[in-house]
């Protein structure tokens, strides 16, 4: 069975305003690659996120480690 998330849920997961939960849905969270969007379903008036849709999102805005060139001419 798909497990959903709330958007109070998600907002206390990431420790931020349920608000910009819903502007990630509506208009993206701005990341070094772009700007990338939270998928929702609306139901009503309340907005639901399935698990996988916000296990992509969160893998999407991570950053990214930072490796070092390697020197082949040594």
């Amino acid at each position: 069975m798909t497990e959903y998330h709330s958007i109070e849920a998600i907002a206390d997961r990431f420790k931020r305003n349920p608000r910009t939960i819903r502007d990630w849905i509506n208009h993206g969270c701005k990341t070094p690659d772009g700007t990338i969007r939270l998928q929702a379903a609306k139901l009503g008036k309340s907005w639901v996120v399935k698990r996988d849709w916000l296990e992509f999102f969160e893998f999407q805005i991570k950053p990214r480690p930072v490796l070092e060139e390697l020197d082949l001419d040594e």
